[in-house]
């Protein structure tokens, strides 16, 4: 029998549906999915509308209000605060509303949708040399209506303000569901509208009323720091109007965080990009030192002043993918170093401001290192490092985490200093260690405090260090929020921060906007305790008794499947949709269950029974896990490093375990079988391989999409070709392994030729591995880890013979080799597999290293070379540090230029793009840039590609022929 909630619910989708042109779900995997944000909270929404526009909107919240239901406004998720949690009914905006509707470059402002996203409109903001002025560190996820309702800053407000700042007006639809504009109104046109009789005109009588009868308490009780996002903004409206501005309600939403209307439209003013930026970076014994120093460097007039302390410096020294960035600028192991940023219209004016700051630097006796990035590509490298902070903090595996809900006070900056001593001492009281790193040019500081909030004991520390930390930011003169808002974390303080009498005025303002309180509650007004273990992601009730308690793989580096589950902060930097590769199915269909994060918030929920008691043997976990591609790139381009590929394939291998093995993965995984016995024969399979009949039927019966065409066996195989030469001398840069993997040995043996060529030409002797088995690339990517890993035990015994065991290894196709550096350890775990790891290279790392170490002397073509190469780079070579390796080796070749293609993966991601259900979303990624890339190269340009998918999605995309990176450098090195 259902109850009165289900029925409820059930009803209110059943209306939704009739008015709403968008999607509306109610399922429980998008509500689970929906759940969390990237804060420490957690609660199951009633259902979720995904509105293709402002009237949806507008029908969602009338209908919800009809049913008694509260709405919660959603865009990135990329709230640290909880704004985004709760009960109600989810309208999550971020995938048809993130249109830029106008650009005005000679006014300088821009009119958009709420879910554009920052680095998105930054990105078209470029050309016009324009950009937006506030930049949180996730501004490739946060949207313009989540940064405007949240008030957001980041590391240049110092300059350029709050979003308040530069809000012109806003389209706002109200608790009714009525959409008003909020804009500079003149005062006949704001007593009009107050004799009206709607919501609306109620706004335009009591907002002013309240101004009035509030006003010291207004002009008194706010903080003494301007960065400052907790409460509501009646400080900015009393301002307008003691200057006399035109009266506009739009500085009160922003920072509203959707508790008063929901913004369907901005008009943002824009700033000009400064011509020159240059950054110095000072660094200091401690952070006491580097933190006494901030007031008197704003002396100096920079464009931001950002913290780095030594927990976190030391955290991107240990990640692989932003260690190289780091060491960049930072010298040594400094307890503490200061970002100064100088930005400004001329170079002359940039050197000015730095030759003061180093005069006055010299004068105070200063002797420690200092750094100046003065390119593009230097600035970047530091500020990607400093955006990254929050997720390196929550990288580490273990149940001590950051917890967000204290880290957001903000101070004055001279009382930066004391403020910082007295929460080092509460935090010592009951023996934790506070760390800190800060938006110093604002006083605005994010505490690393690390709880375990599965036991009692953390949950205790939360509310003991929440007060007190809060009490002694106001002490200071500060606030409890100066960036992150308020949410569900620290709405609790905000009676305590500005009494009795303007809390009475926040909850009038509250009231008269919404007066049913069904906008996004439990914030700001009428909070709940954020210690309450009910609404948080874990507390001591938290349990994982469906977690796998024996996997295929080894997660012992994690603490188990549950603790790489659990590294996943939710911060949503897998929703970016600009740069870098990750994630390649959610930039195809904007589906939050498509992201990394929707896929680890689903394995948490799986694992800990709140999806039923099947666990990770539910199908709802493989609908989620699905359209995981396997490119790795969440663990190379997330801070927290949470490998999904590696997830998944665990998933699969239980879930088939229980399920059982499709056909089609068990034809996928015998690969190499199917090719042995077509090399022997490969007319007669190539015949069939191109027969129609034989596509359509396997179209038909396991659902490999005859659009597709199939490898064709080669008439000699690699191997065939390579013993059957006469001998060669030993080399005398002595033996290398040359792993001949199956595509190249039975498909496409002249990579294989093309590098012996460049090896043999490099001085070494090309030795081959008799009688090895398939690497399991196949097997692995489709869950078969019993098979993978047999294979795998059979290849380390091979390469850990006597003869092969000092002898590094190079492979061709990086999806292969990279089973002996990432995967082998995994699935054996044996020093053995480790040592045939340290000696396993993608082949562009293994010339470069040569070439580095001044090893490599390759005997070119002086002319007659390949003018220019464009080249893609696998997923994997990304994802392990070796794309940049690709151009540097093709840049060897003389007279050619080399262009890395801009682009994320290719999308076929091996056997996926070859499945008939995959086969649309697979060339709708390949569309997103490497197709228009391809087709817009110059003509006589080569295309080169190192992986076998990437060339087949080429040439099924494209109808280009792509080569192999080493195709193109064999071609030139002479053979004499």
């Amino acid at each position: 029998m259902t109850n009165n909630k289900e029925n409820t619910s059930q009803a209110l989708v059943n209306d939704l549906e009739k008015v709403i042109n968008g999607e509306v779900r109610a399922d429980l995997l998008t509500r689970r999915i929906y759940a969390t944000d990237a804060s420490d909270f957690c609660k199951v929404p009633v259902g979720v509308v995904i509105p293709k526009d402002a009237d949806d909107v507008c029908a969602a919240i009338e209908t919800a209000a009809r049913h008694h239901i509260p709405v919660i406004p959603r865009g990135g998720g990329s709230s640290l605060s909880g704004q985004t949690v709760g009960t109600g009914l989810v309208i999550d905006h971020s995938k048809y509303m993130n249109r830029i509707l106008e650009i005005n470059p000679e006014e300088q402002w821009v009119r958009v949708q709420p879910g554009v996203v920052l680095d998105t409109l930054n990105a078209a903001l470029a050309p016009h040399n324009l950009m937006i002025g506030p930049d949180p560190s996730s501004s490739a996820v946060a949207t313009m209506a989540g940064m405007a309702g949240n008030n957001s800053t980041g590391s240049h407000s110092f300059r350029y303000g709050m979003m308040a700042d530069h809000i012109h007006e806003m389209e706002v639809i109200l608790s009714d569901g009525s959409k008003v504009l909020f804009d500079g109104k003149d005062p006949a046109t704001v007593n009009f509208l107050a004799g009206q009789n709607s919501l609306e005109a109620a706004l335009y009588r009591e907002i002013p009323s309240l101004l009035d009868q509030y006003r010291e308490d207004i002009l008194t009780g706010y903080p003494n720091t301007w960065r400052n996002v907790a409460g509501y903004g009646l400080n900015r409206l009393l301002d307008a109007q003691t200057n006399n501005a035109p009266f506009s309600l739009a500085p009160l939403i922003a920072g509203s965080e959707g508790t008063l209307g929901l913004i369907s439209q901005l008009k943002l003013a824009v700033v000009e990009r400064p011509r020159v930026i240059n950054l110095l970076i000072l660094h200091y014994p401690s952070m006491e030192q580097a933190l006494e120093m901030v007031p008197a460097i704003l002396e100096h007039q920079p464009a931001a002043v950002e913290l780095m302390t030594s927990p976190s410096i030391k955290l991107a020294d240990g990640h692989a993918g932003f260690r190289p960035l780091l060491r960049k600028f930072v010298q040594g192991n400094p307890g503490a170093i200061l970002i100064v940023e100088f930005g400004e219209s001329s170079q002359a004016k940039v050197d000015s401001g730095i030759g003061k700051l180093r005069a006055w630097l010299d004068g105070q006796g200063y002797k420690e290192p200092i750094t100046l990035c003065d390119t593009p590509e230097k600035i970047g490298t530091v500020w990607q490092v400093r955006k990254a902070i929050i997720g390196l903090l929550v990288s580490k595996p273990g149940d001590d985490q950051p917890i967000w809900i204290i880290d957001d006070a903000t101070v004055p900056v001279d009382q930066l200093t004391d403020y910082t001593r007295d929460v080092k001492a509460a935090g010592k009281k009951v023996g934790i260690d506070i760390n800190f790193d800060a938006h110093a040019s604002a006083g605005c500081l994010h505490m690393g405090l690390e709880l375990n909030m599965k036991t009692q004991k953390g949950l205790s520390h939360l509310e003991l260090l929440s007060k007190e930390i809060m009490d002694i930011a106001i002490a200071h003169g500060g606030t409890t929020t100066g960036e992150h808002g308020e949410g569900l974390a620290r709405s609790y303080f905000t009676e305590k921060l500005y009494g009795k009498r303007l809390y009475e005025a926040f909850k009038s303002v509250k009231s008269t906007f919404d007066p049913d309180h069904r906008l996004n509650p439990n914030k700001i007004i009428n909070p709940i305790e954020p210690w309450d273990k009910e609404w948080l992601r874990y507390s001591p009730d938290y349990k994982t008794p469906l977690n796998p308690k024996q996997t295929f793989m080894d997660f012992g580096d994690y603490g188990g499947f549950s603790g790489l589950v659990e590294m996943c902060n939710g911060m949503g930097v897998c929703r970016s949709m600009e740069t870098g590769t990750m994630c390649p199915s959610y930039r195809a269909t904007r589906e939050e269950l498509h992201t990394p994060r929707g896929r680890s918030n689903i394995l948490r929920a799986a694992i800990s029974g709140k999806l039923g008691d099947k666990g990770l043997l539910d199908k709802m976990v493989y609908q989620a896990m699905e359209l995981c591609i396997e490119c790795k790139a969440c663990r190379k381009e997330c801070a927290s490093k949470v490998d999904v590929a590696k997830l998944k394939y665990e998933f699969l291998a239980q879930y088939q375990q229980a399920h059982g093995v499709p056909l089609r993965s068990r034809m996928f995984g015998a690969m190499a079988l199917a090719d042995s016995l077509g090399s022997k024969v490969p007319a007669l399979a190539n015949a069939l391989y191109k027969n129609k009949l034989f596509r359509k039927l396997l179209d038909s019966a396991v659902k490999i999409d005859a659009r597709r065409e199939l490898p064709l066996m080669a008439g000699e195989t690699f191997q065939q070709w390579f013993y059957r030469r006469s001998a060669r001398p030993a080399g005398p840069s002595g033996p290398v392994i040359l792993w001949d993997d199956c595509h190249l040995s039975y498909h496409e043996p002249q990579i294989g030729v093309a590098a012996v060529t460049v090896l043999e030409a490099a001085g070494f002797e090309v030795v081959l591995v008799k009688k090895r088995q398939c690497c399991g690339r196949p097997m692995i990517s489709k869950g078969l880890l019993k098979k993978a890993a047999a294979n795998a035990r059979h290849n380390i015994r091979l390469l850990s013979a006597d003869k092969f065991k000092d002898i590094p290894m190079v492979g061709i196709e990086p999806s292969c080799i990279a089973c002996f550096k990432d995967e082998y350890p995994d699935l054996v775990k044996s020093e053995e597999a480790g040592q045939v790891a340290k000696r396993s290279f993608f082949f562009e790392e293994f010339i470069m290293n040569l070439a580095s170490q001044g090893k490599l002397a390759l005997p070119f073509h002086e002319t007659g070379n390949p003018k220019a190469v464009h080249v893609h780079t696998h997923c994997y070579q990304k994802s392990l540090g070796t794309a940049p390796k690709v151009v540097e080796m093709l840049k060897l070749i003389p007279g050619t230029t080399v262009t890395e293609i801009g682009s994320g993966c290719c999308g076929m991601a091996g056997a996926f793009g070859y499945e008939k259900e995959h086969y649309e979303i697979s060339m709708a990624i390949g569309e997103q840039s490497l197709f228009p890339a391809v087709r817009s190269a110059p003509e006589g340009a080569v295309i080169a590609a190192a992986g076998t998918s990437c060339r087949t999605q080429i040439k099924d995309g494209t109808s280009t022929k792509a080569l192999h990176p080493i195709e193109v450098l064999a071609r030139a090195v002479s053979s004499h």
